[in-house]
C-alpha cells in the first residue's frame, strides 16, 4: 500500500512536497522542520498546525528537548557535533596547521578532473538539508517552540495560528515569501570563547563550502555568532560578506539589504583597513550596487598585492573569474578559477563555476563530467542537476535521464537562482516538445518565463504553442527583471537595463531599488530629467535608501542645482544622522560649487564615520587641490591608492597632487606612465591631456585628446577639451567643429553649446553666440555664466540696456558671483552712467580678488564721474597689486591732467610708455603730452 503523502507549508507560506511520513520525520528529526509548519494531504488543501497531529507531535516536542540540552552542552564547553577542518588559506583565524588540501585527512591539494570526488568529501555533520532551516540563534526560541507545540494540540489555538498565517498570506506577494532579508551581526554583552569561536568559523566555513542556499543559510549564521561573540575577527567578517554575495540573488535587495552590507563593510574595514577580508567586503558592497568597474579595480589591486605571498587571495581569484565571466572573458576566467581550486580543493562553488564556464566555451563533455563528480560528493546541489540534465537531453541525447534531473529540482522545492530554475523549466519544456507533449511544453515555457523574461525561447515557444495572449497572461517576477537588468548593466546596455528596472517597479512600487536603478541608466542614457523623477519615486518607495538621496543630489549638483541638492541632502540626514554617505554627498556639493573650504568640512565629517570611505579621501584631495594645498591633497590622495591601488580616480589626484609638490613634470611623468601601462583606459590620458593644458603644453594636449577621440566610442569630454585646446591655438573653425560634435554626442549637456557660444564672442560674432547661449538655457536654466555672457554679446551688439537685464539674471542664479557685476559696470560704462559703473565694480571686489585690472576700471569710472581722489586711491591699490600694470599710469595721467598737475601727469604717462612701448595708441598719447608741455619732447 502506497504511504500517505503530505504538503508543508512554512510559516512564511511557502509549500513543498508531496512527502511521505517516513521522509517528514526524518526532516524533524535533522532540523528541517521545526513546528510552526503546517501541513495538508496530499493531494487536498486542507491546512492544520504540523504539531496537531499526533504521529508528528511526540517527535517533534523530543527533537525541542534535545536541541536545548544540546546548546546547554556547548555552552559548558562542548562542541556541538564534529567540525570539517577547512582551509581556504586566506583569512588567518581560519587556517589550520593542516596544509591546503590535507584539510580532510587527503595526502595533497588534488586537483583536475580526476581527484575532485576525493579532494571534497565532507564529513557528516555538515549534511545539506533539504529544506531552508536555520541554526538558531537565540535559546528563547526554543521555549516558544516547545510551548507553541504543547498548545497545537488544542484545535482553537490552530484555528487562530491558521487565520493568521491566511492573512500573512493575503497580504504577502509571491516576491516577499520568496526573498529573504540578510543577518546583520548585533551588539551582545556575552563573548565566545576561543574554542567557540574555532568551531564556529570551522562549522560556517564547511557550510559554505557545500555551496548551495540551504548551507549558506546556515554558514551566514554561524559567522553572525562569531563576529557577535568576536567583534574584532575580521577574517570572519570577510567571509560572512562571501556569504551574503551567493545569497544576494535570494534577498529583497532593498535598503536593509544593502545596510546590512555596507555596515559589515565599514566595521570589517576598520578593522583591516588594506587588507583581503576588508577588500572582500567593499568589492562585495561595489557588486550589489552595480559598481562593476571600482569592484575590479578593488579585486585586481589585491591580486597584485598579495598574489604572490604566502597566503594567497584565493577568494578573489574566485571574484576574478565571476567580472570577467560577465564581461564575457570566459577563457581567462577559466585560468582564475583553476588557481582558486589548487588553492583550496574543497570549495564546491569553483568547480561548479568551472563547468559553467567549459559550457560557455563549448566543452560539453568536461563540463558534464564535472557536474557528474559534484554530484557524488553533493548529491543535492542543484545547479548541477539542472546544467547537467540540460546537456542530457540536448547535448547527449538522453531525454529520460535530463528529465528526471530537472524535475527533481523544479519538484523539490529547494531555492535556485530565478536564472537557472527558468533554464530547468525550459529543458522540460523542450523535452515534452519533443515527446509530442504540448500542453505540458505550454506550462513549462510559461514557467521558465515568469522566472526570465529575458529568455527569449520560452518567450518564442508561448507564443508558438499559445499565442500572444499566453505570453500576456504570463506573470514576470519584479525580481528577476531586476537581475536581468544587472545583466544588461554588465553588458553595457543600459536602454535595455532601464526598461526591465523600470517593469520591476511597476510590478512593486516599493522596490525603491528598482527605480534608483532605472534612474542611474537613464542619466548615463542622457536623459537627465526622467533620470531624477524616477529617483524621486525611489526615496518615496524605500526612504531608508540612503544610495537614491545621495545619487539625486550628485545629479542635482551635475545641473547646477546646488539648492535641491542640499535639501534632498537634508532629508536623507533627517532619515540617517550618521551616515558617511549623507555628509560625503555634502562634501561633493560645495566641492562643485567651487566652495573647497565647505567640502573639507563635510569630508572630515565622513572620514570619522568611515575612514578608509575612497570616494571621500578623493573629494578631500581634490578639494585640497582646489584650495592651493598640494601637500594636504597629497595625504589624502596618498591614502585613496593605498586604499584601491587600481582605482582610476585616486590615481590621477594623486598625480596632479604630485604635480603640486614636486613640480608639473614630476606630476606629467606619473600619468605619462600610468597611460603607457594601461593604454586603452581613457581615463589616465584624460588626465594626461588636462594637466599637459595647464602646463601651457598646448601642441602635447592636442594630441593626446585626439587619441582619446581616437578610442572611445563617445569621446565626449576629449571632445571639448580638444575644442577648448584649439581654441587657445587660434584654430577656431576646427574648435567650433569640435564643440558641436560634443554636442551631438550628448544632447542633455549643455556644456559643448556654452563652450560654442564663448567662441563665437572671441571671434566677435555676437548673433550665433547669443543663439548658443539660449540653446544652453533651453537645456539646463540653471547653467551657470550663460546669461552673463548673454550680456557680453549684447555689449558688443551695442545693447546696453539687455546686457544689465542679462546681467541681473545672472545675478539672481549666481548672486555670489562677481562676474554679473562686472557685466553691470561695463553696461552702466556704455550707457554713461558712471557712479553706477564705479558701484558695481565695487561689489565684484567685495566678492571675489579681482587682480589689478578691477581697480583701474573702477578708477576710470570714478575718474569719468568727477570723483577724482577716489580715482587716485583706486589707481593706488592697483600699484601695490601689481606696479608692472600700464594701464595704471595711463589712466593716472588722465585723473592728474584735469587735477591740473601737469607734472605728475606727463610723469605718469612717461611710465605707460615705458612698460608698454608698443601700445596702440603710443603715438597719440606722446602728441597729447608734448601738447601738454607746450613743447617738443619726443
Amino acid at each position: 500500500m502506497a504511504q500517505k503523502k503530505w504538503l508543508i507549508r512554512d510559516i512564511r507560506g511557502r509549500i513543498r512536497g508531496p512527502y511521505s511520513t517516513t521522509n517528514i520525520l526524518d526532516q524533524i528529526a535533522s532540523g528541517a522542520i521545526v513546528g510552526d509548519e503546517h501541513l495538508s494531504p496530499f493531494p487536498g488543501n486542507t491546512w492544520v498546525p504540523i504539531a496537531q497531529d499526533p504521529e508528528f507531535y511526540d517527535r517533534l516536542l523530543s527533537l525541542v528537548a534535545r536541541e536545548s540540552t544540546e546548546k546547554a552542552d556547548t555552552q559548558s564547553g562542548k562542541e556541538r557535533g564534529r567540525a570539517v577542518a577547512v582551509d581556504p588559506n586566506s583569512f588567518n583565524s581560519i587556517q589550520d596547521k593542516t596544509p591546503v588540501g590535507k584539510a580532510l585527512g587527503e595526502e595533497s591539494s588534488v586537483t583536475g578532473v580526476e581527484g575532485l570526488e576525493n579532494t571534497i568529501e565532507l564529513q557528516s555533520g555538515v549534511e545539506d538539508d533539504p529544506d531552508n532551516s536555520v541554526i538558531e540563534l537565540t535559546d528563547i526560541r526554543n521555549f516558544i517552540r516547545v510551548e507553541t507545540i504543547k498548545k497545537a494540540k488544542f484545535p482553537i489555538l490552530g484555528l487562530v495560528v491558521g487565520i493568521v498565517v491566511l492573512f500573512g498570506l493575503f497580504f504577502t506577494s509571491e516576491e516577499e515569501v520568496d526573498r529573504i532579508h540578510l543577518l546583520r551581526p548585533q551588539k551582545k554583552s556575552s563573548r565566545l570563547s576561543e574554542d567557540q569561536v574555532r568551531s564556529k568559523t570551522r562549522r560556517g566555513t564547511a557550510f559554505y563550502v557545500r555551496d548551495s542556499y540551504n548551507n549558506y543559510i546556515k554558514a551566514q549564521n554561524e559567522f553572525v555568532q562569531v563576529i557577535e561573540g568576536d567583534p574584532r575577527n575580521a577574517e570572519v567578517y570577510g567571509f560572512l560578506c562571501m556569504t551574503y554575495f551567493e545569497l544576494w540573488p535570494f534577498s529583497f535587495q532593498d535598503s536593509e539589504d544593502l545596510k546590512t552590507i555596507s555596515k559589515v563593510s565599514q566595521a570589517v574595514v576598520a578593522l583591516d583597513p588594506v587588507g583581503m577580508s576588508g577588500a572582500a567586503c567593499k568589492t562585495v558592497d561595489l557588486i550589489v550596487r552595480g559598481r562593476y568597474i571600482e569592484a575590479k579595480s578593488q579585486v585586481e589591486t589585491i591580486l597584485e598585492s598579495f598574489g604572490d605571498s604566502e597566503k594567497p587571495p584565493i577568494l578573489f581569484y574566485y571574484l576574478k573569474a565571476w567580472l570577467l565571466e560577465r564581461s564575457g572573458d570566459f577563457s581567462t576566467a577559466l585560468g582564475y578559477i583553476s588557481s582558486a581550486q589548487k588553492l583550496w580543493p574543497i570549495w564546491l562553488k569553483v568547480y561548479s563555476f568551472e563547468a559553467e564556464l567549459l559550457q560557455r566555451v563549448n566543452q560539453t563533455a568536461e563540463a558534464a563530467k564535472r557536474y557528474r563528480q559534484i554530484l557524488k560528493v553533493n548529491p543535492k546541489h542543484r545547479d548541477s542537476k539542472i546544467h547537467l540534465g540540460i546537456i542530457e537531453y540536448k547535448h547527449f541525447n538522453h531525454l529520460d535521464k535530463g528529465r528526471a534531473l530537472l524535475l527533481d529540482v523544479v519538484d523539490s522545492g529547494e531555492r535556485v537562482e530565478k536564472s537557472k530554475l527558468s533554464q530547468a523549466y525550459l529543458g522540460l519544456a523542450q523535452i515534452s516538445i519533443y515527446k509530442n507533449q504540448k500542453s505540458r511544453a505550454l506550462k513549462y515555457a510559461q514557467k521558465s518565463y515568469s522566472l526570465n523574461s529575458s529568455n527569449t525561447v520560452a518567450k518564442n515557444m508561448i507564443i508558438k504553442l499559445g499565442g500572444v495572449e499566453k505570453l500576456k497572461k504570463t506573470k514576470v517576477r519584479g525580481q528577476q527583471l531586476i537581475y536581468e537588468g544587472d545583466q544588461f548593466v554588465r553588458e553595457g546596455d543600459c536602454n535595455a537595463a532601464q526598461a526591465h528596472y523600470k517593469s520591476a517597479f511597476e510590478i512593486n512600487n516599493k522596490n525603491g531599488v528598482a527605480a534608483m536603478k532605472a534612474a542611474k541608466c537613464l542619466w548615463d542614457l542622457s536623459f537627465s530629467t526622467e533620470a531624477i523623477e524616477w529617483l524621486n519615486r525611489a526615496i518615496k518607495a524605500d526612504p531608508k535608501l540612503i544610495s537614491a538621496y545621495t545619487t539625486l543630489a550628485d545629479y542635482y549638483t551635475q545641473r547646477f542645482n546646488y539648492e535641491a541638492a542640499v535639501k534632498i541632502l537634508k532629508k536623507a540626514r533627517q532619515t540617517a544622522p550618521k551616515n558617511y554617505e549623507v555628509y560625503r554627498g555634502y562634501a561633493l556639493v560645495e566641492l562643485r560649487r567651487n566652495n573647497p573650504g565647505g567640502a573639507v568640512g563635510w569630508g572630515k565629517k565622513a572620514l570619522q564615520l568611515y575612514e578608509t570611505d575612497i570616494e571621500t579621501q578623493i573629494i578631500m584631495a581634490e578639494a585640497y587641490l582646489s584650495m592651493d594645498d598640494p601637500s594636504k591633497a597629497y595625504s589624502h590622495a596618498s591614502k585613496a591608492t593605498e586604499i584601491d591601488v587600481n582605482n582610476r580616480k585616486a590615481q590621477v589626484v594623486y598625480g596632479n597632487s604630485l604635480a603640486g609638490i614636486q613640480g608639473m613634470d614630476v606630476g606629467i611623468d606619473y600619468i605619462t606612465r600610468l597611460v603607457n601601462r594601461y593604454p586603452l583606459i581613457s581615463e589616465y590620458r584624460m588626465a594626461l591631456g588636462k594637466i599637459l593644458k595647464k602646463d601651457e603644453r598646448y601642441d602635447q594636449a592636442k594630441k593626446v585628446f585626439s587619441q582619446i577621440i581616437e578610442i572611445e566610442k563617445k569621446p565626449k569630454e576629449a571632445l571639448i577639451e580638444l575644442g577648448k585646446v584649439l581654441k587657445i591655438l587660434g584654430d577656431y573653425e576646427q574648435a567650433l567643429e569640435r564643440f558641436l560634435d560634443a554636442a551631438v554626442i550628448d544632447p542633455a549637456d549643455a556644456s559643448p553649446l556654452f563652450e560654442a557660444g564663448v567662441l563665437y564672442l572671441k571671434i566677435k560674432k555676437p548673433e550665433p553666440g547669443l543663439k548658443q547661449f539660449n540653446r544652453v538655457l533651453r537645456i539646463n536654466k540653471r547653467y551657470p555664466l550663460v546669461h552673463y555672457n548673454k550680456g557680453k554679446a549684447y555689449l558688443q551688439m551695442s545693447n546696453p540696456k539687455m546686457a544689465l537685464k542679462e546681467a541681473e539674471l545672472e545675478r539672481k542664479s549666481n548672486p555670489n558671483l562677481a562676474d554679473a557685476y562686472i557685466l553691470g559696470a561695463d553696461a552702466h560704462m556704455h550707457l554713461r552712467q558712471y557712479s553706477l559703473c564705479a558701484s558695481e565694480y565695487q561689489k565684484a571686489i567685495q566678492l571675489r580678488d579681482q587682480g589689478s585690472d578691477i581697480y583701474v576700471k573702477v578708477g576710470r569710472c570714478y575718474r569719468l564721474s568727477g570723483n577724482l581722489d577716489v580715482a587716485i586711491q583706486m589707481l593706488t591699490n592697483a600699484a601695490s597689486i601689481e606696479s608692472g600694470n600700464p594701464e595704471i599710469y595711463k589712466e593716472l595721467g588722465a585723473v592728474y591732467e584735469i587735477k591740473g598737475n601737469i607734472q605728475r601727469a606727463v610723469n605718469a604717462y612717461d611710465q605707460y610708455f615705458v612698460l608698454f612701448p608698443n601700445a596702440p595708441d603710443i603715438q597719440r598719447l606722446k602728441a597729447h603730452v608734448e601738447s601738454l608741455q607746450g613743447r617738443p619732447k619726443y
